[in-house]
């Protein structure tokens, strides 16, 4: 037993958190969204840990387990309180797989019977349904918004790094600074010709001779956008 569960503990590990780099949503569960981009940032770290504590302490049991890991990683308490109670659910429902069976049908036992458990615990959901959790995905209720997204070109960052590509970037009219960001800077410049009449106005996005509440429409649809 003591052999086998280290692999198949972290095989196991690393699927619940693969489907993970930011983590934006609100956490469910024990696990703050502090804790949730923390793991998904230190997937590979939380990953370790979490598998050598568990196989150090598979005799000593959950309380063993969690100051073993409060000891190395940045996590609240009660979200590594999950990870305890995930070792005690693979001993409880896995002794036989793990001991015995080996290192794959151990990982498939855990997943099988531990798996949910864990997510609900942890507060790992996907609500999108884009097989990417809010562990990783910076919009989960977006299912065009996920790491390794491809670019919709509506201005938002689809595939959470950070960054924003050519296919990202929108084609804004409301950037009336040329900063490539619709922001509190282009507000002061529409605000400054709103009701403006006669042609020639900063805002007049359906070029209708007047900075209206149609151009107040546009500007707000792009608020936040970043642009070509």
């Amino acid at each position: 037993m003591h052999r086998t569960l280290y692999p198949a503990f972290l095989a196991c590990l690393a699927l619940l958190l693969m489907g993970a780099t930011h983590a934006s949503a609100q956490s469910l569960g024990n696990c703050t969204p502090v804790d949730l981009d923390y793991i998904c940032q230190n997937t590979e770290l939380v990953s370790a840990v979490s598998a050598a504590c568990g196989d150090q302490c598979i005799a000593e049991g959950q309380a063993c387990m969690e100051a073993c890991m409060a000891s190395q990683l940045e996590l609240t308490s009660e979200c590594i309180t999950c990870f305890g109670e995930q070792v005690t659910c693979v001993v409880t429902n896995c002794l036989f797989q793990c001991a015995v069976l080996g290192d794959e049908a151990c990982a498939q036992c855990a997943l099988t019977y531990c798996e949910a458990g864990f997510n609900e615990c942890a507060g790992i959901v996907d609500n999108d349904q884009d097989e990417w959790t809010n562990l990783c995905d910076c919009d989960d209720n977006n299912p065009t918004i996920h790491p390794g997204a491809a670019g919709t070109g509506v201005g938002v960052d689809n595939d959470c790094n950070g960054l924003y590509t050519v296919n990202e970037l929108a084609d804004c009219v409301a950037d009336l600074n040329g900063d490539n960001l619709v922001g509190a800077d282009d507000l002061l410049v529409f605000l400054a010709d709103y009701e403006c009449n006669g042609g020639g106005c900063a805002g007049d996005f359906d070029a209708d001779g007047q900075v209206g509440t149609s151009d107040l429409l546009t500007f707000l649809s792009e608020f936040g956008l970043f642009c070509l």
